[in-house]
């Protein structure tokens, strides 16, 4: 029972904010008591049909870039696996403070634009700034590095740096994280299992909760204000920046 309502927390999260929900996935479980390693691992093969779930709903609005995801996917699939690999033999505790501390930063900035900016009548359908594909296979790279070092799908670096360096509207920017998110789970899940990370028994309830779930999500989101969407966001980032900087300051 508790797996189903972890998965359905965090369906919904992905769903609304555009990201694969490992994040708060694994301190939840964790929480509840699951070995670290499992609690970890377990959620990564959730995120694909979680992600895609929301992005389905996304996708009927029109608010996939595709050429900006194939070029991401396109850096951060290898970079995703050698990230994965990575664990087996760096600490990166410095890696991590510096992340959350930028994590943190990012969510505080969407709170100000979230208080400050007034948004005009958003197009589905506009376009974004222009985006050099070198760059996007660069963004990939870091994003597919951190994803494997940190067994994070992803989109809580994709959507910052889509919204806040490529001009993308919001929401346009969560769908394209969601497409990108279940893409980079798929090689950081198959090393997981590898090493025998993954609990089905866990897997199987967490994804009855969560598919259906990140359906609704991308389906509120869509019809949202973006200024709420920042200001949830950014609640969101903030505070799971600091959880991750107090556990990793601990350890």
């Amino acid at each position: 029972m508790l797996p189903l309502l972890i998965g359905s927390i965090v369906g919904l999260a992905s769903g609304l904010f555009g990201i694969g929900g490992s994040i708060i996935a694994t301190p939840l479980l964790r929480l509840s008591g699951v070995e670290p390693l499992v609690a970890l691992a377990t959620p990564l093969p959730g995120v694909i049909p979680t992600a895609l779930a929301g992005a389905i709903a996304y996708w009927r609005h029109r608010l996939i870039h595709w050429q900006v995801t194939v070029w991401i996917l396109l850096g951060g699939l290898p970079a995703t696996v050698f990230g994965a690999w990575a664990t087996r033999f760096v600490g990166g505790q410095r890696l991590m403070l510096l992340t959350g501390l930028l994590l943190c930063l990012v969510g505080i900035r969407f709170l100000w634009e979230a208080w400050h900016r007034q948004d005009p009548l958003e197009v589905a359908t506009r376009s974004p700034a222009s985006s050099p594909a070198l760059v996007l296979i660069g963004i990939g790279g870091i994003t597919g590095l951190l994803s494997g070092l940190l067994a994070i799908g992803g989109g809580i670096v994709l959507v910052p740096v889509l919204t806040l360096l490529f001009g993308f509207p919001l929401k346009q920017a969560l769908a394209t994280s969601l497409v990108c998110v279940a893409g980079l789970a798929l090689p950081g899940t198959l090393v997981h299992a590898w090493l025998g990370h993954i609990s089905i028994e866990l897997l199987l309830p967490f994804l009855m909760g969560s598919i259906p779930l990140s359906y609704l999500g991308a389906s509120l989101a869509v019809h949202l204000p973006s200024r709420w969407l920042r200001f949830f966001y950014g609640v969101a980032i903030v505070a799971f920046a600091l959880h991750f900087l107090w556990t990793q300051w601990k350890n």
